[in-house]
């Protein structure tokens, strides 16, 4: 008569190897769940980011528009102001052509 500890181990010798025990499968089928849910959250992640730029990218413009238009404003003050605080009598003109000049050179 075999004990209950013979049976025990002639059980797990009877199992073919290429079955997985039910232990192994659990084990398998987390991993798979957390391996989807990660990839879910990483799409759901990447799909609000490129929503929320395209939503950002038109307010963006507009602030970039509006600031170019500000520094413009602000160098026609600057410009207006130093033709008329200038040295009487000296010309201003060939300074700004050199200047420009100059810039287009870089």
């Amino acid at each position: 008569m075999d004990t209950y500890a013979e049976r025990g181990l002639t059980h797990h010798h009877t199992l073919i190897d290429n079955d997985p025990s039910p232990r192994a499968r659990a084990v398998l089928r987390i991993g798979i769940g957390l391996y989807l849910l990660l990839l879910g959250v990483l799409g759901g992640t990447l799909a609000e980011r490129i929503r929320f730029d395209q939503r950002r990218e038109p307010l963006l413009a507009r602030y970039d528009a509006l600031l170019r238009e500000r520094n413009a404003g602000l160098m026609a003050i600057e410009r207006a102001i130093a033709e008329r605080s200038g040295p009487a009598g000296v010309d201003l003109a060939p300074v700004l052509l050199v200047m420009q000049a100059a810039a287009a050179d870089h």
